[in-house]
């Protein structure tokens, strides 16, 4: 908690000492991400520049190695992304492009959009533990202290959500095998 009030302060001294004990573990885990070295060290950067950039908006009730982490994921997800955008981008400005190469984008797409689709048709709050488990990385007790429930009703409510996803995927995939257009 004092490194995060002395970093919030701007605390220059404690911004070195953070970023001296958790670069080399954001580093690491970013080399496993992208495989690639020179990527991994500007993403590593680019994650300490957020920190101090958002210094003002750590919480002092959650972690600074969880929010540190979390940033992490968050500038990983971000780089992806941009990445998958140069691939379309490359793509669909390249001769070489086949009619297979995009079928493939866009079956990739077909399946982002399926998933993001089953996950609106949870339940609010079982889409709400869901969405704060699984694409903001919060731990059961964040959820818990977060939305006032036990780690008991959170674990309960992600294996439904689990069951729900499962079974709404399986229709989808049925429906595109057959044609039935269950999803229009």
């Amino acid at each position: 908690m004092e490194k995060i009030n002395a970093l919030k302060t701007g605390s220059d001294v404690a911004f070195k000492a953070v970023f001296e004990s958790s670069w080399e573990k954001v580093y690491r885990y970013l080399v496993n991400k992208t495989r690639d070295a020179d990527q991994a060290k500007d993403l590593t950067q680019l994650v300490f520049i957020k920190l101090w950039t958002y210094r003002i908006s750590l919480s002092d009730e959650i972690p600074l190695d969880t929010q540190i982490f979390r940033k992490t994921k968050q500038v990983l997800i971000d780089w992806l992304r941009a990445e998958m955008r140069k691939r379309e981008y490359i793509f669909s400005n390249s001769p070489e492009a086949t009619d297979s190469s995009w079928d493939q984008i866009n079956h990739q797409t077909d399946i982002t959009n399926h998933l993001y689709w089953a996950i609106d048709k949870l339940p609010p709050k079982r889409k709400e533990i869901f969405e704060l488990r699984h694409i903001q990385g919060y731990s059961y007790k964040e959820i818990a202290e977060k939305l006032g429930i036990s780690t008991k009703t959170i674990d309960s409510q992600l294996v439904k959500a689990n069951i729900q996803l499962r079974k709404i995927l399986q229709l989808s995939i049925w429906a595109a095998i057959t044609g039935s257009g269950f999803l229009n």
